[in-house]
């Protein structure tokens, strides 16, 4: 190869290093001064629709040199998650560092039937993540509690086949963050009883957490901050 084609070789990838290992240092500057900006993206399961935002998992698991912010949107695909990615936060991380936790999918589930969608744009948020220096946290969905999901939805969406979908995509989700490295929240397993049936209780509407629920988030996902600490 000649010199000049060797040189264009090396330059994108010189350039591309130089921005991950600006953002890799101010994430080691957050960890030294003991803060952490997480910057969580998701919808209406990060917004915490239906109850108060100190009741919110993210509210819950902030503090302790810790500062979470909420980018939930109520009834978001991961499609709209990644393009929120793109003009929300990639300019935050760029300019100041952070962490990103991503928590999306039911609502691509609903809406199409299928998660292919879903671990598609999954994939792709965390490839950008990664090539921007940045460890993404992946967060799985809360099982679908079929039988106390609204009624009103039926004619658009069946709950009980979206229910099985959820949970295979939680499989993916778990799968995906062990093949890649990253850090795994399974908020999952906390709305599962032993025996395998969801926790009804938990539930204000058969998809979204009571208080007592985001408690169970809050709890979980602080367990996995505090090994990343």
């Amino acid at each position: 190869m000649s010199a000049s084609g060797m040189q264009r070789v090396i330059a994108p990838l010189f350039t591309f290093s130089a921005k991950s290992f600006i953002i890799w240092i101010k994430n080691k500057k957050q960890q030294g001064g003991r803060t952490m900006d997480l910057y969580c993206l998701g919808d209406s399961l990060t917004f915490g629709y239906g109850v108060k935002p100190q009741q919110r998992w993210i509210a819950l698991a902030s503090g302790e040199g810790r500062t979470l912010h909420n980018h939930g949107v109520c009834g978001d695909t991961t499609g709209g998650m990644l393009v929120r990615l793109h003009t929300g936060l990639l300019p935050i991380l760029r300019r100041e560092g952070g962490w990103v936790l991503l928590c999306g999918g039911d609502n691509d589930i609903f809406y199409s039937g299928c998660a292919s969608a879903a671990r598609s744009n999954m994939g792709a948020m965390v490839h950008q993540l990664l090539g921007l220096g940045v460890r993404p946290i992946l967060a799985s969905p809360i099982p679908v509690c079929a039988e106390d999901a609204p009624k009103s939805w039926g004619g658009v969406v069946d709950f009980r086949a979206a229910a099985a979908e959820v949970a295979r995509y939680r499989d993916w989700c778990r799968d995906f963050a062990a093949a890649f490295g990253l850090p795994f929240v399974d908020f999952y397993a906390d709305f599962v009883a032993e025996d395998g049936a969801v926790r009804r209780e938990l539930y204000l509407d058969g998809m979204h957490p009571t208080a007592e629920g985001h408690a169970l988030m809050a709890a979980r996902l602080r367990a996995v901050l505090e090994e990343l600490a």
